[in-house]
């Protein structure tokens, strides 16, 4: 496999990625200038084009949306300001007195080794806790309960929540893929 440069900013993220595709990457901060989309598709490809031409090696840049029901879909791919801006408790604040729960959080990978991106998403549904819960985790973590579980993520031990969330089922699409690229490349005649 290639050696691939994960962009981001935050360092767990970067480990979450190297854990979850059962290998080594490096690991590379870009100040990437962010389109506005509420497709994290959208944002997740421009990212990774800018990134690889900064670069010049193989990256994976990811983009995160979390929908909730209750507020119209909000804040979708703008999950990362609204956490900037307002953190966990200020989405728990927006949704007082609110009794659909109801949320979804995607994860799009974007991979990019040239003037092609390949894009794999991975979507959970769940609900939003009505209190911060669980010292793990980053972002949303601590108010976001994946369906079938009663703990946020945050709860959980990394190797728990690796097992279930949204990054975990579009990093394992992203494996396949490479895997399935090494394979060919091997079968190649000389």
């Amino acid at each position: 496999m290639k050696n691939i440069t994960v962009v981001t900013g935050n360092p767990n993220k970067a480990k979450e990625i190297e854990a979850l595709i059962g290998a080594a990457v490096e690991s590379a901060s870009l100040d990437i200038k962010e389109i506005q989309s509420l497709s994290i598709g959208e944002v997740a490809r421009e990212k990774a084009l800018v990134a690889y031409q900064a670069l010049g090696v193989p990256v994976i840049v990811d983009d995160t949306g979390m929908n909730i029901t209750a507020l119209g879909g909000l804040p979708g791919a703008l999950v990362f300001w609204f956490l900037e801006s307002i953190g966990p408790e200020g989405i728990l604040r927006l949704m007082r007195g609110s009794e659909d729960r109801r949320a979804s959080v995607s994860t799009c990978i974007a991979y990019c080794e040239g003037s092609e991106v390949q894009l794999f998403e991975g979507t959970i549904q769940g609900t939003v806790s009505k209190e911060i819960r669980g010292g793990n985790g980053f972002g949303y973590d601590p108010i976001f309960i994946p369906d079938g579980q009663s703990r946020t993520y945050a709860e959980m031990t990394p190797q728990e929540k690796n097992t279930i969330s949204m990054r975990s089922i579009a990093l394992a699409k992203l494996r396949d893929f490479l895997v399935q690229r090494s394979d060919q490349v091997r079968q190649r005649p000389t």
